[in-house]
Formats: structure tokens, sequence, C-alpha cells
């Protein structure tokens, strides 16, 4: 990859900056156990995945919105019955969504040479809880709020081209979902990375294939720096 064409890296946030995986099974557990319920992390967090794509793949509605279907879908999967006014739990807690602990430091040292930007399925006023995590501020903001959908439709990615005014070699989109991320960028020409966060096995499709994978955003940073010198 030439990096010295590249202006602007963009992100995918939870997941890929956001541990979400960690911080919605730290929430959800303790919430549910008090119900004593069997229903360990790993099936919380694989239930959080199923409900989450298919209420984005629905009508759209705000993600805080989405968080608070997504804990009534678990609670009638276990069923069990929860007090209404807890369902926003997720979004309540959203300050308690972390960074991964590379997260921070290597976006301030990216952003000395490139710019930075987001594109989330978020809402914007969450976005704004999860900025003051990250310490560093973007050129660019794209939620899903702004745009009327949910990735991976290829509108999102459409949008924030046009508000980048770059040509796809011009831009690297970094991401860990290849649902959300890496297909549509796929489609569009762009370069992209599989941040593959969780460990996930290799794609045997085509069309989900990253430009290049690493385990976290640190080796990212390394390989920035050792094939192009652009960040001391």
């Amino acid at each position: 990859m030439d990096y010295s064409k590249i202006k602007l890296l963009s992100f995918d946030c939870y997941g890929t900056l956001i541990d979400w995986q960690k911080s919605v099974t730290d929430i959800l557990t303790p919430f549910f156990n008090q119900f004593q319920v069997e229903f360990d992390r790993k099936e919380i967090f694989e239930t959080f995945l199923e409900a989450d794509r298919e209420l984005e793949s629905g009508e759209y509605m705000t993600y805080r919105e989405i968080l608070a279907e997504i804990v009534l879908y678990m609670a009638d999967k276990l069923r069990i019955s929860i007090d209404p006014s807890t369902r926003y739990i997720l979004s309540d807690k959203f300050g308690e969504w972390l960074p991964f602990p590379d997260t921070v430091r290597s976006l301030k040292l990216l952003k000395k040479q490139f710019q930075l930007a987001i594109i989330s399925n978020v809402d914007d006023a969450l976005f704004s809880v999860t900025n003051k995590l990250l310490e560093v501020e973007f050129d660019y903001v794209i939620t899903a709020q702004q745009i009327g959908s949910y990735k991976p439709s290829e509108d999102n990615f459409k949008e924030a081209q046009d508000r980048f005014g770059l040509a796809p070699e011009q831009m690297l989109h970094v991401a860990q979902s290849i649902y959300h991320d890496i297909v549509p960028s796929n489609k569009l020409s762009w370069n992209n990375v599989w941040v593959n966060r969780y460990t996930e096995p290799e794609r045997t499709d085509s069309l989900e294939f990253p430009d290049m994978e690493v385990p976290d955003l640190a080796s990212l940073l390394t390989i920035i720096r050792l094939e192009s010198g652009l960040i001391s």
C-alpha cells in the first residue's frame, strides 16, 4: 500500500476503537444475573450482536432506541420481565464503553500525519460521550443518525467520501467488522484494513478480503512507520 498517497484514515468506532464486547458484557452480565438466569458472557455478546444486526437492517430508529430494543429482546429471550425504564441501561452507561488499551496512543500518533474520521453506526449524542474517551479531535464525524441509515449501507460511505472530497486511493478505512465495513468499502474501491480484534477466522469470500489484516491499532501504526517512515 502506498501510504504517501493516503491523506485520511477513517475508522469504525465500536469494536475497532472501543472494546464493545467487553464493555457491553461488563454492563449486561450483572444486569441479567440479578434475575438468577444462566446467561454467560459469550452468550450475552452473541445475542447482542444478533439483535443489533436485525434491528439495524429494519426501519431506521436512533441507536439509543436500538440499544433499548436489544435489552428488551434479550429479556424476552430469557423469559424474564424487566422494569421498562431499565431498557436504556446500555446508553445510560455509554461512558463505560471503553477504548482498547492501544487506541488513544495510536490515534494521537496517526493524527500527526493524517486527517482522521469516524464512520459509525451511532447517534451524535452517544458519540460525543465516546469522543471524550478517545482524546483526539477528528476532522470528520459521520454517524448513522446524520445519514438515516446504518452500515453496511453504501450510502454511509458515499456520503463520507463526498464530505472528505478525496479519491478512494487517498483514503484508508480501518475497521473490525467485515460485514459492516470491509464489504461495503470493497464495493467502493476504498483501501481498507481489517483490525481483527477478536481473532475471527480467515475469510473465503473474495468480497470480504481486506487489503491488509492486523490484530490491533498498534500493529497498524508499526506497519505504517516501517513501510513509509511517515510517523516519527
